[in-house]
């Protein structure tokens, strides 16, 4: 069922193979309302999702500090040590499953409220570090930066898939939110301090116009509120015709999810369309995760044959990875997910391939000097646009019974792998050279190219039931 609707409260409904989708539509009912009350209520959703995606913003900022990111081993600059990297990746990876827990047991908005708490707690470590830089407070800096992070990247795309009908627009923006946290480094630190208090207090005060998920609430069995808050979303009367039509869409595609008993992790074995899903997270998340970000992220290392003073700041990957972000997000907006991500992956399979042979260790630089740094700029544009869209493809795939379970166990996957990639890159890198290892960096994203190009399903304006359907298998021949 699509609904087709406008901002002045009247709606029609015509069917579309069971699919739930809210689009905004040209038609003689949307032609006789005020152009500018329309225009109001897009805006009404688009300051929702930055709202929901503010916490993406503080995060970035308190990045900052650290010594890791939620990207790379290895970002906003190290020490040599590896603890605070493992509390990170470890807090984020167990924290992950307990948020989605929290979020399927309690509401969307537990999940929600949770996350901008413990950013708020860790305000108070950074204002005890302040310039004294005391190792074990940095530990635990990293460890609730990690806990966050755990929830940001998995309870706060879930709730902006449920709630809004932008969704090109709406869950995107989180990487633009974090890399524009990240752009805050060229500010000094207490201005950072003092705005992530400022950001952390106007998460809080935005809860007051959030309302809870209606998928959880039917998934809970709430129908009454679900009712009114997808009348609060949608902006039209309780006994309007098009909410009616989309909880009950919304209580079948429940009851389809719970058809084969007890929902948990092991169901996605019983059902082969998850299944299939669960292998596109996992590839997309691995990929993602030893693209090369750990090396190509570090940018004296990558253009160290250059022979000339590293750039301190690192404004050139700051710019080009918040460069990427947008250019996605805006791409989001009118392309399908897959195509950006295969689109990404070639170019840095290329930019990747050059840069092997201009970090070889017996080859000194001495022409074309602009195209190694050009190489890497275009590299790390990719990645930002990139790094970010196996989430927003993950949150559209699976079904809202078991979307937080999934996603949440994929999370903690994709973590564990994160750290084992962060403790063995060092002993690659002495064993094979950097050179080789951009090299192997190349041949993953060759194969990032050629999985997403032919597994990733469309996701764009897509109902579950309509990715389902790419997803599902075809019989056998007799």
């Amino acid at each position: 069922m699509t609904a087709y609707k406008d901002c002045g409260g009247k709606g029609t409904d015509r069917n579309s193979g069971g699919s739930v989708t809210m689009v905004y539509t040209i038609s003689q009912q949307v032609n006789n309302v005020d152009k500018s009350e329309r225009s109001y209520c897009v805006w009404k959703d688009i300051l929702l999702a930055v709202l929901v995606n503010l916490p993406f913003f503080t995060h970035g900022i308190e990045t900052t500090y650290l010594t890791t990111s939620a990207q790379s081993g290895h970002f906003i600059g190290h020490n040599g040590t590896q603890w605070t990297t493992t509390a990170m990746v470890a807090g984020a990876g167990v924290a992950a499953p307990v948020f989605c827990y929290i979020a399927d047991s309690h509401g969307r908005m537990s999940g929600v409220f949770l996350v901008s708490m413990v950013q708020g707690i860790s305000l108070v470590p950074h204002f005890l570090l302040n310039k004294r830089n005391i190792y074990y407070v940095e530990i635990i800096l990293h460890i609730l930066a990690g806990i966050s992070s755990g929830g940001l990247f998995t309870v706060l795309p879930i709730y902006l898939r449920e709630i809004t009908s932008l969704r090109g627009f709406s869950v995107p923006l989180l990487m633009v939110m974090t890399t524009a946290g990240y752009m805050t480094k060229m500010v000094a630190k207490e201005v950072r301090l003092y705005l992530m208090l400022a950001l952390v207090m106007v998460q809080f005060l935005s809860m007051l116009v959030m309302v809870e998920s209606p998928s959880y609430l039917v998934m809970v069995k709430k129908f009454e509120r679900a009712r009114k808050n997808l009348s609060k979303l949608i902006r039209v009367p309780e006994d309007n015709p098009s909410v009616s039509k989309q909880i009950s869409n919304l209580k079948d595609e429940s009851d389809k999810a719970k058809a084969n008993g007890k929902l948990g992790v092991c169901t996605v074995w019983r059902n082969k369309i998850w299944l299939d899903g669960t292998k596109v997270g996992i590839t997309l998340y691995t990929v993602t995760a030893i693209c090369g970000s750990i090396l190509f992220l570090d940018q004296q290392k990558t253009l160290m044959q250059l022979k000339v003073s590293a750039d301190p700041e690192n404004t050139l990957v700051l710019y080009t990875l918040f460069a990427g972000s947008v250019f996605s997000w805006i791409c989001c907006m009118f392309v399908d997910r897959k195509y950006l991500l295969t689109a990404s992956y070639v170019t840095m399979t290329v930019s990747t391939g050059v840069l092997a042979v201009y970090t070889q260790a017996d080859l000194t630089v001495t022409s074309l000097r602009w195209l190694p740094v050009t190489a890497l700029g275009i590299l790390v544009f990719a990645y930002g646009i990139a790094w970010g869209l196996p989430i927003a493809v993950m949150v559209e795939i699976y079904n809202f019974e078991i979307r937080a379970t999934l996603i949440g166990a994929i999370y903690l996957y994709s973590q564990i792998i994160k750290l084992l990639h962060v403790h063995t890159f060092q002993y690659i890198e002495d064993y094979v050279g950097v050179y080789t290892t951009f090299y192997i960096f190349a041949g993953i994203n060759i194969f990032g190219v050629v999985y997403t190009l032919f597994a990733v399903p469309n996701v764009r304006n897509k109902s579950v039931r309509q990715i389902e359907r790419q997803l599902k298998r075809p019989a056998l021949p007799a």
